[in-house]
């Protein structure tokens, strides 16, 4: 098979802001150590109006305009959130129904903060043995629900947001590899249940993430006989700028060949790193590396040349 290209990216960033100002005065702080531990200065929560389903069909929408891409073109819609408080009908069906797209699979995936890659990979599978041609992947989070906001460690950290990525089959061949891993043991570090608050132990998925996501990352490089310098743009889940900091000098690399944004979007767990797509520039032949990490515990790298 030839593998995939992406044709189509789009975002959803709610209008409430949230800044470090207002949070810090919240909880007895200032900008600067908010800044300082979680490299965040806004985050934005989403109105009653912003559902996970409206998000993310606002995030779709902007993927099939950008990529200029027909709806009934997509045979899979995938949708990877850790929001939702209503098991059926999903949120994929949700968006089909917003789209009206008359023949297509729907699929809704639960797996942390990494979601995201898991769905990409899914959605690759599909791709890859014939049996769809365009899938709309989405990750999408409306945190703001689920934020203890008399807890400084994660009300600092969490917002809202969706990001859509479209993906089709290549008329050419291009590399494509991935490795996911899970780690069921540790999942207490990091858990939500429905109708409680979010719960995170901020040192254990700290080290958690700087020892396993190098570890993948260069298990996905060997795999695909490809330097971490030959890649053109590597794009990790935006949980803060320390962890991100810290796995990019554990890769031998400056900070700055890490792409972020989270400065001014916050950690939007599955919906991190389809927003962050929307910001960087892909091109033909060259490589990108995603890799998510979080909940679960769940740990996802995905190599692809462009």
């Amino acid at each position: 098979m030839n593998g995939i290209k992406i044709i189509g990216r789009g975002k959803y960033i709610p209008k409430n802001e949230i800044t470090s100002k207002f949070l810090a005065e919240k909880f007895a702080l200032t900008e600067e150590y908010i800044y300082k531990v979680s490299g965040i200065k806004s985050r934005w929560y989403g109105n009653k109006e912003d559902t996970l389903e409206n998000m993310a069909y606002k995030a779709s929408i902007d993927a099939i305009k950008n990529g200029n891409v027909n709806y009934e073109d997509i045979d899979l819609i995938i949708v990877a959130t850790t929001s939702s408080n209503q098991m059926m009908p999903g949120i994929s069906y949700k968006v089909q129904a917003l789209l009206n797209i008359g023949n297509c699979m729907c699929i809704d995936i639960l797996a942390g903060c990494s979601g995201f890659i898991n769905a990409f990979d899914i959605a690759y599978g599909y791709i890859e043995v014939g049996k769809v041609n365009t899938a709309l992947v989405i990750g999408v989070e409306k945190l703001s629900t689920a934020v203890d906001l008399k807890d400084m460690s994660t009300a600092i950290l969490f917002g809202d947001g969706a990001g859509a990525t479209i993906i089709a089959k290549s008329e050419k061949v291009k590399k494509y590899y991935s490795k996911i891993k899970s780690q069921g043991q540790e999942a207490e570090y990091l858990t939500y249940e429905v109708g409680k608050k979010l719960i995170m132990d901020g040192t254990k998925i700290y080290k958690y993430a700087v020892s396993e996501v190098p570890k993948i990352i260069n298990e996905t490089l060997n795999d695909a006989k490809v330097n971490i310098k030959d890649i053109n743009n590597i794009v990790l889940h935006q949980s803060n700028t320390r962890i991100m900091n810290s796995i990019a000098k554990k890769l031998g690399l400056h900070k700055e060949k890490v792409f972020s944004n989270i400065e001014n979007v916050g950690n939007t767990f599955c919906a991190s790193i389809p927003i962050a797509l929307t910001e960087i520039n892909l091109i033909d032949g060259e490589y990108l590396l995603m890799c998510g990490y979080g909940g679960g515990l769940n740990t996802g790298c995905i190599i692809l040349e462009i």
